[in-house]
């Protein structure tokens, strides 16, 4: 791998981890809302220690706001870096090149999900991912 393309790959990946990350916090907050419902039952036997429900429900709205603050901020980012991965893709040259980074990195579709989608083989998107990567790369 050149140093264009992993450059272009690192800084692509970043997106995608930061996405997942932004994902599981999604179903962390789901839960969190769940359990703040009352949906959730609170366990009262003895081997669990017992606070009031009043403390249980103030911790968790606690813990709801503050999973909500890193989840915007964590979207604000990602917004930022995609526009500015979308600066790029849009002046690439080769239009297999900018849909596989597009529906790949910034869409977050598997390899396998981009080749059907692309109606090509996998092994033909793997070596159209390093051509991407290194036209990403020198216009970064």
């Amino acid at each position: 791998m050149t140093d264009n393309q992993r450059n272009a790959s690192d800084r692509l990946m970043i997106i995608r981890n930061i996405e997942k990350k932004l994902h599981n916090m999604r179903l962390e907050l789901e839960a969190l809302q769940y359990r703040a419902s009352g949906a959730g039952a609170m366990r009262y036997d003895k081997d669990h220690v017992q606070t009031s429900p009043n403390d249980y429900l103030a911790m968790a709205m606690g813990d709801i706001i503050e999973l909500e603050k890193k989840i915007q901020k964590g979207e604000a980012d990602i917004e930022k870096r995609k526009g500015k991965a979308y600066a790029i893709v849009r002046k690439m040259d080769n239009s297999d090149q900018r849909t596989f980074i597009e529906w790949y990195y910034l869409n977050g579709m598997t390899m396998g999900e981009t080749a059907i989608k692309m109606r090509k083989a996998e092994r033909t998107v793997y070596y159209l991912r390093d051509d991407a990567l290194e036209a990403f790369g020198k216009m970064m």
